[in-house]
């Protein structure tokens, strides 16, 4: 089967502009065929084929972003945008990945320059359309060789465990951590206000500072560093948020708002509830519309603070935000879970939805409802400072106990 292949690999002879029908995975004495399908005009290859190849595996995470989990390497795609991502390095690609008919397709690029370079461990031989593993490449042209530090390797050492080995742990002295702390709206944007049914008298961007305010108190307290993107009642563009952390190193992101309902009905005026979300695609029509809510700030923002829309800024933002999902997750689980032991209102959960404010965080990332300013009982609850120091206590030691088990799992290298 494999002589009849690459028999019809002929065509692909050097000088020859004919696209080859297969690409052949060899890895030490096993060689894999993975076809090559051309749509229009352009090669490609399916990615879950090629995974299977090279002994990867191919996720599926939200957004249409995918994962190709090499046995040295991960990398980052999102469907129809043309960049790749291993951990901070964008890499462009010939054209966008696709899928089509429910498999994602690659650039035929992917093969032949991209894994070689950045899959950890690969060579592409353009005369025989073959990737081979380091293992059984005749030589390893232009790629760095790592010495083994353990004194009794020799010249005469197997290669696979010295080259293809992990890279040497790099730790670091424990240091503080930077817990960046978003109140949300402010000046002009006063967020919501109620509750249904009575004049207003409460206004978020108050009661968020306020909060805040005493979240920050408290983690200075336990020797945490803090940063507040407001501390007085000033606007903040949403995008600017995200970068102020950024510039500043931080650690976690928390951003600090009360919610409301779709609608100022009887209905609406019987919601309850807090919960906590990290920035991912909405999943429910309730996550969509807190997403609006929060994400019309920028409104209020002027031609000079409001995004400019580059496409590209978009998409590294996107794959950069996209490193720390599971982690924002955790963390929106941990301050989910916290409240739950001072708060009167019912659990509504960890939600995920796509967040102005949260996009631009390089960081994990959560957005807090403390409750609903537009339920009566709520409202009053959220006003009392004995609650919002018990709120912002609990947000407090959540925070450290993830900054803690997070640490614990990556052992201090960073």
């Amino acid at each position: 089967m494999i002589a009849l292949l690459l028999a019809l690999q002929i065509a692909a002879a050097p000088g020859s502009s004919v696209i080859p029908a297969f690409i052949f995975v060899r890895d030490g004495s096993t060689v894999t065929p993975v076809p090559v399908t051309i749509n229009g005009g352009e090669a490609s290859i399916r990615a879950d084929a090629l995974m299977k190849a090279v002994r990867g595996t191919l996720i599926t995470g939200t957004n249409l972003h995918y994962t190709l989990a090499l046995p040295r390497a991960r990398l980052d795609l999102i469907d129809g945008i043309p960049f790749a991502k291993r951990d901070s390095v964008t890499i462009p690609l010939s054209r966008a990945p696709r899928v089509r008919g429910g498999h994602l397709y690659l650039p035929f690029q992917f093969v032949s320059e991209v894994l070689p370079r950045y899959g950890g461990g690969y060579y592409f031989d353009v005369a025989q359309s073959e990737l081979r593993t380091y293992a059984s490449a005749p030589e390893r042209p232009e790629q760095p060789r790592t010495v083994s530090s353990t004194p009794q390797a020799t010249a005469s050492s197997t290669p696979r465990a010295t080259v293809l080995g992990p890279p040497p742990v790099v730790r670091k002295p424990p240091s503080r951590k930077v817990v960046v702390i978003d109140a949300g709206h402010g000046g002009p944007d006063n967020g919501m206000t109620g509750p249904i049914g009575t004049p207003a008298w409460f206004v978020e961007k108050d009661i968020v500072l306020s909060v805040a305010n005493k979240l920050g108190t408290i983690l200075r307290a336990r020797g945490v560093d803090v940063l507040m993107t407001r501390t007085t009642d000033t606007l903040i563009a949403l995008s600017d948020r995200g970068r102020i952390a950024n510039s500043n190193r931080g650690d976690v992101f928390i951003s600090i708002h009360v919610n409301a309902p779709g609608s100022r009905t009887a209905a609406g005026a019987r919601e309850r509830g807090f919960e906590t979300y990290f920035l991912a695609e909405a999943k429910t029509a309730d996550s969509r519309r807190v997403q609006d809510m929060e994400n019309e700030s920028v409104k209020f923002e002027t031609g000079a603070n409001a995004p400019k829309g580059d496409p590209l800024s978009f998409i590294i933002t996107d794959m950069a935000q996209n490193e720390h999902l599971r982690e924002s997750s955790d963390l929106a689980q941990t301050i989910q879970q916290g409240l739950i032991d001072v708060h009167p209102g019912p659990n509504r959960g960890v939600n995920q939805a796509n967040f102005a404010v949260l996009r631009g965080s390089y960081m994990p990332a959560v957005l807090v409802e403390l409750g609903f300013g537009s339920n009566q009982s709520e409202a009053t609850y959220l006003s009392d400072q004995d609650n919002q120091r018990a709120l912002a206590r609990n947000i407090a030691e959540s925070v450290i106990a993830y900054l803690a088990h997070y640490e614990s799992r990556v052992g201090g290298t960073r």
